[in-house]
């Protein structure tokens, strides 16, 4: 196993060495001679080093300096700094703390005294590391498991409705897509990659008030009437009202409040001629606006029991002409520069 890393600052020779001398059977030992020596080698190597032992009075940039690059340059998140001075004046020491230093130890020292606050310090800070570490491993598994009973979920929904599998596979990477196109357009709905990938994982549940409409109307290979097309249109309504039925704790997940809006408002358009409330323009969540264009492009693109494939032309052609429905225009600019990509992803043309 490797040795932590420790930098000693300071712009004395015989203080460098005594301090190499306590810490070098124990650690991995560099040394920089003044603050802007420091500084460099930071800037280098920031992931390398646990710890900075740093003196306060050098030449040039000192040891406040040196810490005030420290947090500009956030690399106090990964080392640890120790102030090491025989200046022990109760406003530096303050001021050290108040720049984000650990811990403050006075000259003269004692050796033992030095390599065990040395010791203690990375021992928590590797044992924090660690914690950290298992907290993000759980954060990933807990995720995994929810996609996978997302997918569940909505591969049950999907082959009841008698169609194909790869169509919530094919909404979300198209959701994903439309959505990092958004993103590097324009910042008016202040969307960051969190959020994308939350938008992504609650598209799968998009049609999740399926299961409650009867199997004859959904599979029907002819035209609904407009009895059986009312029946059909109330999905959208269902399924936002299975997840708000959840229990209370479940209702303030941040999923589940995306997923509600998606699963509502996914039929609405944008010059509000779409169901189930009517909605105009930016009453739409975007989440829900993207997640529609989405649907659309893969139900045109896709055979049903109803219909054959379109090809990705006469699909772009329709949607764009308002065939389907009238888009926010923002999204409909970001599914022409997506077009090549979109055919690549489903192997069309």
């Amino acid at each position: 196993m490797s040795k932590q890393k420790v930098l000693i600052v300071d712009d004395s020779e015989m203080n460098r060495a005594l301090l190499t001398d306590i810490l070098e059977g124990s650690y991995d030992v560099a040394e920089a001679e003044d603050g802007a020596q420091a500084i460099e080698v930071l800037s280098q190597n920031d992931e390398d080093f646990w710890l900075v032992l740093l003196d306060i009075i050098m030449p040039g940039i000192d040891g406040f300096g040196v810490l005030e690059s420290i947090r500009e340059h956030q690399w106090s998140n990964r080392v640890v700094v120790m102030m090491i001075s025989s200046d022990g004046s109760p406003e530096n020491i303050n001021r050290a703390y108040s720049l984000g230093a650990f811990d403050y130890i006075s000259r003269p020292f004692d050796a033992m005294i030095v390599h065990r606050r040395v010791e203690n310090t990375l021992m928590l800070f590797a044992r924090q590391d660690d914690l950290e570490r298992r907290v993000k491993e759980q954060v990933v598994e807990q995720q995994k498991n929810n996609d996978l009973m997302i997918s569940i979920l909505s591969h049950i929904v999907e082959f009841r409705n008698g169609e194909s599998g790869p169509h919530i596979q094919h909404v979300k990477g198209i959701t994903e897509l439309l959505l990092q196109h958004l993103l590097a357009m324009t910042d008016q709905y202040q969307l960051t990659e969190d959020d994308i990938q939350l938008i992504v994982t609650a598209s799968a549940l998009h049609d999740i008030g399926k299961v409650a409409i009867p199997e004859e109307i959904l599979n029907k290979p002819g035209r609904l009437t407009d009895e059986e097309f009312a029946i059909m249109k109330s999905h959208s309504a269902i399924g936002s009202q299975m997840l708000l039925d959840l229990p209370e704790e479940q209702l303030a997940s941040p999923l589940i409040s995306v997923a509600n809006a998606i699963c509502r408002w996914h039929h609405e358009r944008y010059d509000g001629r779409g169901y189930p409330d009517g909605l105009v323009g930016e009453e739409i969540p975007i989440c829900a606006q993207v997640v529609s264009l989405a649907d659309v492009y893969d139900a045109l693109t896709s055979e049903r029991s109803y219909k054959k494939a379109f090809s990705h032309e006469k699909a772009l052609s329709m949607i764009i002409e308002g065939q389907c429905g009238t888009f926010n225009p923002l999204l409909l600019q970001c599914l022409t520069e997506a077009s090549d990509e979109l055919a690549a992803m489903k192997g069309i043309g």
